[in-house]
């Protein structure tokens, strides 16, 4: 069995453009293998419903940076502590770290479509926020001392593409290794491929066994479909 875990945001998205279309050939070469493609995202669930639709894809995904896994059959395992625990406990610990940030919560649907670059509509699906607080440090000298108020309170700050965040899980990696434990009880091996390009996706690429790693300048679904394509064809599949 081949399953692939797979960022969204400069990945298989263009990050300005949110196009996927230049990854549609090595997507269906995974698709004729039968291989999952696990959304492995700091996205929310709504939005990726969104994504799954347009491109064609299903479940199982991973959302909100790991806080749940949308098993095969829609429903949800949820790993974290909820966003109503969350947001409070991040600005105690930014007041006590001198941090000053601006929680999604905060942020109208206009205001995160115009720092997302995109329509107010896709807006409030990515507000509807499950399992973590994404938010902007405007302070970024205060980071150290933000991520130290924040575990003690056991909480995590982890980053991506353009937003920090605050979870109460261990990240994409806890999730990932969840499914892959998971799949490896059937019969027959099982080979993983990631693919990833931001701080928040290291632990789950560190887990796979054929990590994909996009570079500032070499990322989004063109090098997604390349570099996916190589990985297929030095595997002969």
């Amino acid at each position: 069995m081949l399953a692939v875990f797979t960022d969204l945001d400069n990945c298989l998205l263009d990050h300005d453009t949110y196009d996927y279309r230049p990854a549609l050939p090595a997507l269906s070469r995974l698709k004729l293998l039968g291989a999952p493609i696990v959304c492995t995202t700091s996205k929310t669930r709504a939005e990726v419903e969104h994504w799954l639709h347009a491109i064609g894809l299903s479940h199982p995904s991973i959302v909100e940076n790991g806080g749940g896994i949308v098993l095969e059959d829609g429903r949800v395992e949820a790993l974290g502590r909820p966003r109503a625990a969350i947001t409070p406990a991040l600005r105690e610990a930014a007041s006590e770290a001198l941090a000053r940030i601006r929680c999604f919560a905060d942020m109208p649907a206009e205001e995160i479509a115009a720092r997302c670059n995109m329509g107010t509509d896709r807006a409030r699906l990515a507000a509807a926020r499950e399992f973590s607080e994404p938010f902007v440090l405007e302070t970024p000298e205060r980071e150290d001392a933000l991520r130290a108020s924040l575990e003690q309170r056991g909480l995590r700050l982890t980053r991506g593409g353009r937003f920090h965040h605050a979870l109460a899980h261990e990240g994409k990696h806890g999730a990932v290794r969840r499914l892959v434990e998971h799949w490896r009880r059937a019969p027959g091996a099982l080979v993983t491929i990631g693919i990833g390009d931001a701080p928040n996706d290291e632990g789950f690429l560190a887990l796979v066994d054929h990590p994909i790693r996009l570079a500032h300048g070499d990322s989004g679904p063109a090098a997604w479909n390349r570099r996916v394509q190589a990985v297929l064809d030095a595997l002969n599949l």
